[in-house]
């Protein structure tokens, strides 16, 4: 199962010593980089349609903040152990073996740290007579960003390390590690390793790490080292300028601001309204609370565009009401968690804007693809709660009278303009995905904090960070990812892969069927976002030969 702790809206207290403050320092200032990443946004959306001239320097300075906050917010993320990791296999461990392992991940981050800290230098010289196209600074002022993250990484396991330095499952954990280093280098150095030996041996890496819960981002990250050393004659400086070149992204920087915006809303009082327009409208059926939970999610989806946050925000309220109405607390999560697989299909859906940054679709007509597809499942969700609630004799809510319905509407209404706002700006062409997050994040504002005021400054911070560190968890992943997909297309893994399916039969539903028989599993294991990162780079390149439309297939894998 995926896990990912340490997301509470508070910052952390400070600790007695040094450390606590300089670690206050970094949250605040991932935070602050979160809060001008979205108003230089906002002075596009302003310079672009009001001046009608945007400067040329708005958009690259925008990457490049954007790179900051995702290397910094993993950090952020990293503290928190807030990064994707599956511990199913580890938790079935007896305590001493799962001691062991936890300290044989920690020296497997702190390696990976190392790297970037070692390779992220050796780049940066390089990239130091480079000067970026419209504001022409050198480029090592970018990537400098890599090391110095590697270095707080690398100093947050060791310190993990240091403090349990008594026991001596640590040193056999630090030792575990250090010997399979030396044994990966020595073997690349001296043995010829094929291609496909260091392409098997990179899986096998990548399996085993996952397996005994080490964060998604940094296993995908070590097996790609693993993967390189092994073959000796690809420079190791390649993990990081790849990394790099995948989270360098115009695109993705639509995925904090959504963020942003579901975490302002969440907090401004906006779900209780959407859920109370939606009890409204629904909950004297029996079974009503469930139905409001699908119903909900659909609106807040369209708002937030994080299942996370739909979870958090929608489940927090209706859970408790659904298992005080009775309904069993296995029934009560269950139906939260499948409305929320519903509402990634939902636009704007992040996972739609991870697809587009990884293939040539186009993100308006992802979210364009999603609406029926995500309609039909809520339908079949509404019908399957009533069937249980008929089954168990759930009670049913008094009917909402006229005016409590006209008052739910009116105070809905408002929360209920933000898709409109969102999509039409979109799908209308009048804005792209990026500026319509930022315009979310300016409504969501005003809302929380001028008309409804539930929102104060105070709550400001604790939403930037908590961002931050989404945005990092989300970006390591595909900066590592990145790495992997370049090695998979370099070895012609997608082609393999086509080729052996087309000896088989040239029927498109072989490969449907097979995507399902992949991802469904996989994703439930890995989480959608990581899940989709590594496929999809082997599966759609080879969609064309079985003449399968690209926008189908991505809703499919979505």
């Amino acid at each position: 199962m995926t896990r990912a702790v340490g997301e509470g809206l508070a910052l952390e207290p400070l600790s007695g010593d040094a450390s606590g403050g300089l670690w206050r320092l970094l949250e605040i200032a991932a935070g602050l980089l979160i809060g001008v990443l979205a108003a230089l946004v906002s002075f596009q959306v302003f310079a672009r349609y009001v001046l009608n001239d945007t400067p040329p320097w708005s958009e690259e300075l925008s990457r490049y903040l954007f790179v900051w906050v995702s290397f910094l917010g993993a950090c952020v993320a990293l503290r928190r152990t807030s990064h994707l990791g599956v511990d199913s296999v580890v938790v079935r461990l007896p305590p001493g073996a799962r001691e062991l392992v936890r300290h044989a991940v920690t020296s497997v981050l702190a390696a990976f740290a190392a790297i970037m800290v070692w390779q992220g230098l050796e780049l940066v010289p390089e990239m130091a007579s480079q000067r970026s196209p419209s504001m022409g600074i050198s480029l090592q002022y970018l990537f400098i960003v890599m090391p110095i993250a590697g270095a707080i990484m690398l100093f947050l396991q060791v310190r993990e390390l240091g403090r349990a330095w008594a026991s001596p499952r640590v040193r056999t954990g630090i030792a575990i590690v250090v010997i399979a280093a030396v044994a990966v280098g020595l073997t690349g150095r001296f043995v010829e390793v094929s291609p496909p030996v260091a392409l098997v041996a990179l899986l096998a890496v990548m399996i085993v790490l996952i397996a005994v819960h080490t964060p998604i981002a940094f296993a995908v990250g070590i097996s790609c080292v693993v993967y390189v050393l092994l073959r000796g004659d690809i420079p190791l400086i390649v993990v990081p300028h790849r990394m790099m070149g995948g989270m360098d992204s115009f695109l993705l920087l639509a995925l904090p601001l959504f963020v942003l915006a579901g975490e302002l809303m969440n907090t401004g009082g906006i779900t209780e309204r959407l859920v109370g327009f939606a009890r409204a409208l629904v909950g004297h059926i029996r079974g009503g609370l469930g139905m409001t939970t699908v119903v909900s999610e659909y609106m807040f989806s369209g708002i937030s565009g994080s299942s996370a946050a739909d979870v958090s925000a929608v489940g927090s309220l209706l859970i408790p009401s659904m298992t005080r109405a009775g309904y069993r607390p296995e029934l009560a999560v269950s139906i939260v968690a499948a409305a929320s697989a519903m509402g990634v299909l939902v636009p704007p859906c992040l996972m739609m804007v991870v697809l587009a940054s990884l293939t040539d679709l186009s993100i308006a007509a992802l979210f364009m693809a999603g609406f029926l597809p995500a309609a039909a499942m809520g339908v079949l969700l509404v019908g399957l709660i009533y069937y249980h609630a008929r089954r168990e004799n759930l009670p049913r809510e008094r009917r909402a009278s006229a005016q409590a319905v006209i008052r739910a509407s009116a105070r809905g209404i408002l929360p209920l303009l933000a898709p409109v706002i969102i999509l039409g700006g979109i799908l209308g062409g009048i804005v792209t995905p990026t500026e319509a997050a930022v315009l979310a994040v300016l409504y969501a504002l005003v809302l929380g904090l001028v008309i409804y005021r539930e929102l104060g400054p105070r709550d400001l911070m604790p939403i930037l960070v908590n961002t931050a560190s989404l945005t990092g968890m989300v970006m390591l992943l595909v900066g590592t990812a990145s790495v992997l997909s370049w090695i998979f297309a370099s070895q012609g893994v997608p082609k393999l892969i086509a080729d052996l399916l087309l000896g088989l039969s040239s029927d498109p539903k072989l490969l449907l069927l097979i995507t399902i028989l992949v991802f469904v599993p996989l994703g439930a294991v890995l989480e959608g976002v990581p899940a989709m990162i590594i496929l999809v780079p082997v599966f759609f390149p080879i969609i064309a030969k079985f003449g399968i439309d690209p926008l189908h297939y991505g809703v499919l894998v979505v």
